[in-house]
């Protein structure tokens, strides 16, 4: 893997939930699902990147971690586990996180319908209730 800043992980989420919107407004919603969660699996690790200290070499567990696709693993690594239970008390975002933790890295296989897409696309990009915003204050 190429050497990765935390502006580069932010900068690809945002590249990935753009074409993932761009994917979705065609109809190609398997791609479109697939694109959404991985700029939700990026976003969650470039808020472990914020995590990290210059000139400090991380915990292995953080490390080894930094490559999974786990969301649960993600997010308690980037030291959200608390935040994001406060969170989830808002029904409306509870409903929404529970959409987005099922995507899963081997979704790329998966033939993805206009509804199942559609419910992943108001959960990340939801104006008021979207995984995607809350996870940019983090990061």
């Amino acid at each position: 893997m190429a050497f990765l800043s935390r502006t580069s992980l932010q900068n690809a989420a945002t590249a990935k939930i753009d074409d993932a919107r761009l994917l979705f407004q065609n109809r190609r919603f398997s791609n479109a699902y697939y694109l959404y969660g991985y700029g939700i699996e990026l976003a969650l690790k470039a808020c472990i990147a914020r995590q990290i200290v210059a000139e400090t070499v991380p915990d292995t567990s953080v490390l080894k971690g930094f490559l999974d696709h786990n969301y649960a693993r993600l997010v308690g690594l980037a030291g959200l586990t608390e935040p994001l239970r406060r969170r989830r008390l808002d029904p409306e975002f509870d409903s929404r996180w529970s959409i987005v933790s099922e995507w899963s890295v081997e979704s790329r296989y998966d033939m993805i319908d206009a509804v199942t897409a559609t419910a992943m696309q108001d959960a990340i990009e939801s104006a008021d209730h979207g995984v995607f915003r809350w996870l940019v204050q983090y990061w």
